[in-house]
C-alpha cells in the first residue's frame, strides 16, 4: 500500500481487525477465470487472504505493501509468495510479466498524478490475457471527500481500455469499515482480462 494514511485508524488496528474476516466476494468472482499455473501479482496486499487464495490455486505470488508489519504477516502465511516491502508505486514492474493482478482496496491510496504515472506501468506488465481484480472508489464515497482517490464511471471504464470486462458491479450504500465505524460506501468492483495484443 502507499505511504499514506489508513483512513480508519492505524495499520496496526486494521490488519487486526481484518485477519479473521472472510475472503472478499472478489477473489470468488476472478476464480472462475484463472489459470492453472502462473504469475500473480498482489498489490496492497495487506494480511494476505488474497496471497494465499492465489498460492492455494498453483500461481506464483509476488505481494507488494508499504507496511512492515503486513510484511511480516505475509512471509508467516504465504512463505512460498515473494514478499516485497515497498509503495507498489516505486516497484519496478518486468513488462509482459503477469497472468494475474490483483489490486483489492488500493488504489485509491495513490494521488491522481501517482495513478496517471503507474496504471501504464502496470498494464506494461500483464501479458496478454492477464486477469484484473479489483476496486476503485466512486466519486458519493466518503473518503474521496477525505482527499483519497476516486473516479467517475467513465473514467474508469477508459482505464480498461483493452480489456474485456468479466464482472462489474457498483455498490453505493451506506455502512461500516471494517473497525465498524460509520461510512458511506460508493465503490466499483471490476474484473477484467486484459485482450490488448502486443508485437513481438
Amino acid at each position: 500500500m502507499s505511504s499514506r494514511p489508513n483512513p480508519v485508524g492505524s495499520w496496526s488496528e486494521y490488519f487486526a481487525s481484518m485477519i479473521d474476516k472472510p475472503l472478499h466476494p472478489i477473489l470468488k468472482r476472478l476464480e472462475p477465470f484463472l489459470p492453472e499455473k502462473g504469475e500473480a501479482l498482489e498489490l496492497g496486499a495487506g494480511v494476505g487472504h488474497g496471497v494465499v487464495f492465489l498460492v492455494d490455486r498453483g500461481l506464483t505470488v509476488t505481494a507488494v505493501d508499504a507496511e512492515p508489519q503486513a510484511c511480516k504477516i505475509l512471509r508467516e502465511r504465504a512463505r512460498s509468495a515473494t514478499v516485497v516491502e515497498s509503495r507498489f508505486e516505486d516497484v519496478d514492474l518486468p513488462e509482459n510479466r503477469f497472468d494475474v493482478v490483483v489490486a483489492g482496496f488500493s488504489l485509491f491510496f495513490l494521488t491522481a498524478a501517482d495513478m496517471a504515472d503507474f496504471w501504464p506501468k502496470l498494464i506494461s506488465s500483464m501479458k496478454s490475457g492477464c486477469l484484473f481484480a479489483g476496486e476503485f472508489l466512486g466519486m458519493r464515497d466518503d473518503w474521496v471527500a477525505e482527499g483519497y482517490l476516486g473516479h467517475p464511471e467513465d473514467e474508469i471504464r477508459n482505464l480498461f481500455g483493452g480489456f474485456e470486462i468479466l464482472s462489474w458491479e457498483e455498490a453505493e450504500r451506506d455502512g461500516k469499515t471494517s473497525m465498524g465505524t460509520d461510512k458511506y460506501w460508493h465503490v466499483y468492483h471490476v474484473v477484467a482480462k486484459f485482450i490488448a495484443q502486443r508485437t513481438i
